[in-house]
């Protein structure tokens, strides 16, 4: 009988050939060293992958390996004005979706807001300062779309359209402090 390949002395030790097929492999191996040879290292690799040896590895490797997985971990500036972007967005969501520019509340707080230092205060000042010129220039634009087309855009659109456009400015405008911030730092 020729020599096997490993292919079937891999269905031998998985228990996959017939009975002929078994005692003919069987047979050839108590007379080839060979393929007995080859017939240990699969029983060997077989028993190794069946219980596997768990080592902890060095903290360098592991550094390493999460270095080429991740090999940019975001900045703190990015983070923050992340952080700080989603708060505004938050925030005139709220104020556009409950209409703050007419709750009393809020306008006694914008009347108190110059005797006053709180920074909340200023970001609702803020958020209804550029609340009140993208609501003016959204009429213009309702009206010129109503006479022209006959359609009306509605309130969604412009707190979509204030919600990118607060959101774009404050997170540009906190990356170019926190870019400031590190160069006097370094």
């Amino acid at each position: 009988m020729a020599c096997l390949n490993s292919e079937t002395i891999q269905e031998y030790i998985d228990g996959e050939l017939t009975n002929v097929e078994n005692a003919m492999v069987r047979d050839h191996l108590i007379v080839c060293e060979k393929c007995r040879m080859e017939y240990d290292y699969y029983e060997r690799l077989e028993k190794y992958l069946a219980e596997p040896v768990y080592i902890t590895p060095p903290p360098a490797i592991e550094r390493n390996v999460l270095n080429a997985l991740f090999p940019r971990i975001p900045a703190l500036s990015s983070v923050l004005s992340l952080i700080a972007a989603s708060f505004i967005l938050v925030v005139t969501w709220i104020y556009i979706y409950f209409d703050f520019a007419n709750n009393s509340i809020i306008q006694a707080l914008q009347l108190t807001t110059d005797k006053t230092s709180n920074w909340i205060a200023s970001v609702i000042q803020m958020i209804s300062a550029v609340f009140s010129t993208v609501y003016a220039v959204f009429k213009v634009i309702n009206a010129f779309v109503d006479a022209v087309f006959k359609i009306n855009i509605g309130v969604e659109i412009i707190g979509i359209f204030t919600l990118l456009i607060c959101t774009a400015f404050f997170y540009l405008g906190s990356r170019l402090v926190f870019k400031k911030i590190k160069g006097t730092n370094a």
